[in-house]
């Protein structure tokens, strides 16, 4: 078993708004996207950030607290196997939308698949996108929704990839090239794995790229963009130009959801169908 060691930086949000805020910092701060869990029972949010280093995360900490004086900070080493042993209990198989079948890779032995879906096996390591989220499960969902729409190929961008989920879908149902494009080189790391574990020996290109500020070439007929609300507001037009047909929005707080659509609207994409559960949503759109 790994025994690096990665550090995380640590601290909870008392509603989403505000975890919403928090993350929009530690992005400023850090470069990427944190992760946010949430834990329903008691009504409470933890965002986490992950960093190769401790001097980083302590700075990073440290620069987070001048801005948020009130809210407590935490920076703690992790196993990579006390991370694994985390996600053993938290991750179990999920069946999502009609053809998938989401199984933690230590299951793979035990657990059949079951007829008719098609299996993704899945080590998250320190990523995001297991499809326990809704944001994962309305992206995997659009696939199943373009696909019966008659979408049966062609090439994908999958930006803010995670752990690939995303892209070993599209691959599985023959769509490809993908691009995947995240922020976090740990993610992309574990991503390549993942497709290592679900036999995608081709067809996926990984890159480490910032869509808000670099050009990701293009444009592709679908665009997969499972981020967050105000950085889809902010990057409209950039989506715009990445997309020739199909854009799938997801990482969007219920109440952004009406604002998220006028400003795609007015980019030019006609709303095809929205979903939501009481905190989050998602759009499928087209390029008119």
């Amino acid at each position: 078993m790994n025994d690096e060691t990665t550090w995380i930086l640590t601290m909870a949000a008392r509603n989403p708004d505000e975890a919403e805020l928090f993350a929009e910092t530690l992005e400023e701060l850090t470069g990427f996207h944190p992760v946010e869990i949430e834990m329903v029972e008691r009504d409470q949010h933890w965002l986490e950030s992950y960093f190769e280093e401790e001097v980083p995360a302590r700075l990073a900490g440290e620069a987070f607290r001048t801005v948020f004086p009130e809210t407590e900070v935490l920076v703690r080493s992790c196993k990579t196997r006390d991370w694994t042993t985390f996600w053993r209990h938290h991750f179990q198989p999920l069946e999502i939308g009609e053809r998938w079948f989401i199984l933690p890779e230590w299951l793979r032995e035990e657990v059949p698949t079951p007829e008719g879906r098609e299996r993704i096996l899945i080590n998250p390591g320190l990523s995001f996108g297991t499809g326990n989220h809704f944001t994962t499960r309305f992206c995997l969902e659009m696939i199943e929704e373009l696909e019966n729409r008659g979408v049966a190929s062609g090439p994908m961008m999958d930006a803010g990839c995670g752990s690939a989920i995303l892209s070993i879908a599209a691959r599985k149902r023959g769509w490809g090239p993908v691009l995947a494009v995240d922020i976090d080189d740990l993610a992309l790391g574990q991503a390549e794995e993942n497709l290592v574990l679900n036999d995608v020996t081709s067809g996926v290109e990984f890159r480490n790229l910032d869509i808000t500020r670099e050009h990701a070439g293009g444009p592709f007929p679908i665009v997969i963009a499972n981020i967050y609300g105000a950085l889809l507001l902010q990057i409209a037009p950039r989506l715009k130009r990445l997309t020739s047909e199909w854009l799938v929005l997801s990482g969007i707080r219920a109440v952004e959801t009406q604002a998220v659509a006028d400003v795609y609207a007015d980019a030019g994409f006609e709303e095809v169908l929205s979903r939501s559960d009481p905190e989050w949503s998602g759009l499928l759109l087209r390029l008119r």
